[in-house]
């Protein structure tokens, strides 16, 4: 009976890849109340049969032990319930004779909220609601937590020290702005002329060696007022390159090679580049492409923009939008409203939900330099003016 009614925690921990119990949590004692008073009622009922004729004792009896086991079987669902806290998710335990398991990963967790009722205040319980990317109802709502304040702020160590919350510095003055900023910018200058050193070492012992390379210049435009232009010295691409190949297999039949081979590695960077940051924002529930719709929204002041002019903004096409927008709405992450001085016109606006999810996003995506970390400050500079001149000619911003 003492294994039965044991939900054994320890045997649902990945113990091989070092999973730990960090908190487990049993029910408030005051969500026993309900299931107590039902016995003490049953056995009321059953003392009954003390007063009543003989003949009809066993009525009472047969009602008070009905009532009391009962009684028992919700004492025992209250028991079972079990919410364990470690150090790489949460889960929830319950069930008696079948037995349910609802887990939640430590990166699926957008927003907890506690509620605390006036019973809750005086003896010290609340209730945990969960929000997640995934919508997991198993683990939504978790009622009659003791101590909730702690058990929420030991989450939050957690998923901070697991890394998937990063931490920032307040801004606490101007001076102290300028201060990092120029901090920041010696130190890319400096990575900068560490890198060109480098390049310049490597290009002279190769050149020592008797291999012959082919250097190209390039003026880009940029929008200075202390400098017109910059100048960057850029490497041809390896002969073992696909593209390459193909590129040069493209010349000996048909002319503008050049403009074939950077469209062609424009779109392969597209797509590699498209698949690093949907996987980047998995745990989040999220892909690039709903993250864009919930970026926008997040920005606008009024945080609801009319559905026509979200599609224009993002400039893509109308169904993949819509199913972006769709697949946000089913998340709870934005809501379609109708427009209060139009009644023709839907807005969709962002929630809350929404609003976390987008900040831990670009958190993420900053973090990972957006993928292009192979790529310096200037460089990054550089690359959007030349991608801008291609927008100016087409969709003249």
């Amino acid at each position: 009976m003492a294994t039965l009614f044991d939900p054994r925690v320890d045997e649902h921990l990945i113990s091989t890849e070092g999973e730990r119990v960090i908190d487990e949590v049993r029910r408030h004692p005051l969500a026993f109340f309900i299931p107590t008073a039902i016995i003490v009622l049953g056995v009321a009922v059953m003392s009954a049969s003390t007063v009543v004729a003989l003949q009809f004792a066993w009525i009472p009896v047969g009602i008070g032990t009905a009532i009391v086991l009962f009684g028992a079987y919700r004492f025992l669902i209250v028991h079972m319930d079990r919410f364990v806290i470690t150090n790489m998710r949460v889960f929830r335990i319950h069930g008696i004779f079948t037995q349910h398991k609802a887990t939640m990963p430590m990166s699926r967790i957008l927003d907890i909220s506690v509620h605390k009722p006036l019973l809750g205040r005086v003896f010290r319980y609340g209730h945990f609601v969960f929000e997640s990317a995934a919508q997991d109802q198993g683990l939504r709502d978790i009622r009659f937590v003791g101590r909730p304040d702690e058990r929420d702020l030991t989450i939050q160590r957690v998923i901070q020290r697991s890394g998937l919350r990063s931490a920032f510095s307040p801004f606490d003055s101007d001076e102290d702005n300028d201060a990092q900023s120029a901090t920041e910018d010696n130190a890319i200058a400096t990575d900068e002329t560490d890198s060109q050193s480098e390049v310049i070492t490597d290009v002279d012992s190769d050149i020592s060696a008797g291999e012959s390379y082919q250097w190209k210049t390039m003026e880009l435009e940029m929008p200075r007022q202390s400098e017109t232009s910059e100048e960057i010295v850029i490497h041809e691409t390896s002969p073992a390159d696909p593209i390459s190949e193909t590129a040069y297999a493209w010349d000996l039949r048909w002319p503008e090679r050049a403009r074939m081979e950077a469209v062609t590695t424009l779109m392969d960077t597209q797509r590699r580049l498209t698949a690093e940051l949907d996987e980047l924002l998995r745990p989040l529930g999220l892909n690039y492409s709903r993250f864009e719709v919930l970026l926008m929204l997040f920005l606008d002041a009024q945080g609801a923009i009319p559905l026509v002019d979200l599609f224009d903004r993002l400039q893509g096409t109308a169904p993949s939008t819509s199913s972006s927008v769709t697949w946000l709405e089913d998340a709870s992450m934005v809501k379609r409203v109708v427009c209060p001085e139009d009644d023709e016109t839907v807005l969709v606006e962002i929630t809350s939900k929404g609003r976390t999810a987008t900040d831990r996003a670009s958190r993420s995506l900053a973090e990972a330099r957006f993928g292009f970390s192979a790529l310096s400050e200037r460089e990054s500079r550089q690359l959007r003016v030349l991608l801008a001149r291609y927008r100016e000619n087409t969709i003249g911003i």
